[in-house]
């Protein structure tokens, strides 16, 4: 059954426990300002989501739930309809979200005081997780040349090549940037890490949400030998808006690394799910293509509407245009501001809430990410507060 879904609604989530919301002042420093920071979206889940999390709901006993076989199958017909990516059911791991997945990767592949590679500015948890657990950030920083961020090889291959480095986690497509790797660039990445034998954690989480007729290449999918030296990272959340329910899937085709993960998550007791989690799970990748295939248009039509307004607007602020995601990575060089005056201009003068892009790393410095995930006028009323700074600026 196919539905119809209006991304323009409105819909008041203040007072529903929402971080981008409700905890905007404590975490972003203003209250006042408009929240287009969390990457989740203001958008209604599917109905088939809501439906199946009502139906369990409505039953008056919330126990221990267990991860029924369904999982399985059905993550594998959702990555081979999708990506055309055909891979063994039992490859697949439930799991409570993604960063956990990053979390448990670094305690069961390295150890205290080996290096993981990151390829920044990238996702913050990143860094946080390597961090958190006493290893070493090493990080081939990204080339930002012409708007658009490239790989720099050359760096990343000498991090990989340390003694030390034991773990890559790979960002597909690149979060804050949008950026979607193409096969070339996804075999070279994957290659290296082979040959200087690095294990891939490869974050995949916003592979639904490509736009302008990009399409997603699972890394693992090139190759049977990247197959065997991959963690792929799969969840509903960003599609579909279920962030808060805590739950995806991880595909490891090597069964020694796969055990490994598994003895990890057991020793953690990182075992037991939301009891609702599941049923949207499988709601959302059985049920819901006709929700993606109306969000895509919309999300591009909000690019196109970003691009747009600040070339008419407030041209010293650019838009790396992304390839994928809801979010936009906006350079602000041209502002001749530093991170901390960045972030007071967004976030207290013009009262828009965004993530710093020093936050991604000291490489996103002249950088502000932005949720474009939202009704349009949201999105318009953001932008008019930016102008009416930048208008002040001279």
């Amino acid at each position: 059954m196919s539905h119809s879904y209006n991304f323009d609604q409105i819909i008041e989530r203040r007072g529903t426990q929402s971080s981008k919301w409700d905890n905007v002042g404590a975490r972003v420093g203003n209250p006042d300002a408009l929240p287009m920071w969390v990457a989740d979206t203001d958008f209604t889940c599917p109905e088939p989501i809501v439906k199946a999390v009502q139906e369990r709901a409505a039953h008056p006993i919330y126990g221990y739930p267990y991860v029924v076989p369904e999982f399985y199958t059905v993550t594998a017909d959702w990555v081979k309809r999708r990506y055309g990516w055909e891979i063994r059911p039992e490859w697949a791991i439930y799991t409570l979200g993604v960063v956990p997945v990053i979390n448990t990767a670094i305690q069961a592949f390295t150890d205290p005081g080996d290096e993981v590679v990151i390829l920044p500015p990238v996702y913050h948890p990143f860094a946080h997780a390597i961090r958190d657990n006493d290893r070493v950030v090493s990080g081939a920083a990204l080339i930002y040349e012409d708007g658009r961020f490239d790989v720099d090889f050359e760096d990343l291959e000498k991090r990989l090549a340390s003694p030390k480095a034991k773990l890559l986690i790979f960002c597909s497509p690149h979060n804050p940037s949008g950026r979607v790797w193409n096969e070339e660039e996804l075999r070279k990445v994957a290659e290296m890490a082979l040959k200087h034998n690095v294990l891939v954690v490869c974050d995949e989480i916003h592979a639904d949400v490509m736009l302008f007729g990009h399409k997603h290449i699972p890394m693992a999918s090139l190759d049977e030998r990247f197959a065997q030296n991959t963690i792929t990272c799969y969840a509903p959340s960003k599609t579909f808006n279920i962030a808060g329910l805590r739950g995806s899937g991880i595909i490891i085709p090597n069964e020694s690394v796969r055990k490994a993960m598994q003895k990890r998550f057991t020793a953690n007791r990182a075992i037991q799910q939301n009891v609702f989690a599941l049923p949207a799970y499988l709601a959302a990748y059985t049920e819901c293509d006709d929700y993606i295939d109306q969000l895509i248009p919309y999300l591009e039509g909000n690019v196109e509407f970003i691009d747009s307004f600040l070339r008419e607007n407030m041209p010293k602020i650019k838009l790396m245009k992304p390839d994928a995601t809801f979010l936009a990575w906006l350079d602000c060089s041209e502002l001749g501001m530093d991170a901390d005056e960045l972030a007071d201009f967004f976030i207290n003068k013009a009262k828009v809430a965004v993530n710093r892009g020093d936050s991604f790393g000291k490489e996103g410095a002249i950088f502000e990410r932005i949720n474009f995930g939202c009704p349009r006028s949201t999105l318009e009323e953001g932008l008019k507060r930016l102008k009416a700074e930048y208008d002040k600026l001279g």
